[in-house]
């Protein structure tokens, strides 16, 4: 698909959070735009300094499991710089707080994970352990509502900002592995590679904090309403984006997008109702942790 910067309809996967209600002393990332290179935190030992398990599994039921992962709390720089290739004038740079840590989900939903939790399955490109597609916003929060039911958790599709902290993974290029598109293929389906479709999750390399396919395979549904013009605007801690609109935020390109819409910074909006053959959805826990 072509990388023109018009309105394109797509979805993307939802996110679950746990939010958990401690600040990371230490836990701390910082873009070389704002301060000194960036110091990527370890989430092992932040789990370990502040008693918390580095990964979550959700029992589903039927042998079918969701696994995520701890993520840091901390601070990042969102957005791209102007010299990064295709940068656009939604992408400003700001630095942005993460006051506390969540669990995310390692994998996009898949579609037996969505299957048991809904009792059915929108995709077009079926297979089990392929992502869920063909989904809206709405029935990606209806998605969250019923998998918090099932396992007693508060889950949630991610903040943007979460989400591209997530992607991130301390790392201030175009993507989370490095600047160019030449290592794409490593770590994503997009339209070079896909042969014009989904492919199971998990099959390419994850990040440096364990999230694989945080760029292609299907674009991931974030929490937020999209605003043109909200990073200007936008508080320093915990962005929650605009208070209405007309849109929903996805990020992270799909199976069908050039390289460039893939990239960390990438953001586009879509309506909340409509369904499109290129959502997805990633989930976060909230866990209310309190320190002794």
């Amino acid at each position: 698909m072509t990388s023109d910067q018009g309105s394109t309809s797509f979805a993307g996967p939802m996110a679950v959070f746990f939010v958990v209600s401690l600040i990371a002393p230490g836990g701390i990332i910082t873009g070389c735009a704002f301060g000194a290179e960036p110091k990527p935190v370890d989430a092992a030992a932040y789990a370990k300094e502040h008693g918390l398990e580095p990964t979550m599994s959700l029992d589903l039921g039927n042998g079918v499991a969701l696994e995520l992962v701890l993520i840091p709390a901390g601070k990042f720089v969102m957005g791209s710089p102007a010299e990064e290739k295709y940068h656009s004038d939604d992408e400003t740079q700001h630095e942005v707080t993460i006051s506390n840590p969540f669990y995310m989900g390692k994998y996009e939903v898949t579609q037996e994970q969505y299957e048991e939790v809904m009792g059915s399955n929108p995709s077009q490109f079926k297979g089990p352990k392929n992502p869920v597609e063909t989904g809206s916003w709405n029935e990606a929060q209806e998605f969250c509502k019923k998998l918090g039911a099932k396992t007693s958790k508060t889950i949630k599709l991610p903040t943007e900002a979460q989400w591209e902290y997530a992607c991130r993974a301390g790392s201030t290029t175009a993507y989370c592995f490095g600047e160019g598109e030449n290592g794409l293929a490593d770590y994503a389906w997009y339209d070079g590679n896909s042969g014009r479709r989904t492919h199971p999750v998990g099959e390419k390399k994850p990040n440096s904090w364990g999230l694989y396919d945080m760029h292609g395979n299907v674009w991931e549904w974030c929490q937020d309403w999209y605003g043109h013009k909200y990073y200007a605007e936008s508080p320093k801690a915990d962005p929650l984006g605009p208070a209405k609109g007309a849109e929903h935020v996805l990020r992270g390109g799909s199976w069908d997008y050039d390289p460039v819409i893939c990239r960390s910074a990438y953001r586009r909006g879509y309506a909340p109702i409509p369904r499109t053959l290129i959502g997805g959805l990633r989930v976060v826990v909230l866990v209310e942790t309190r320190t002794p």
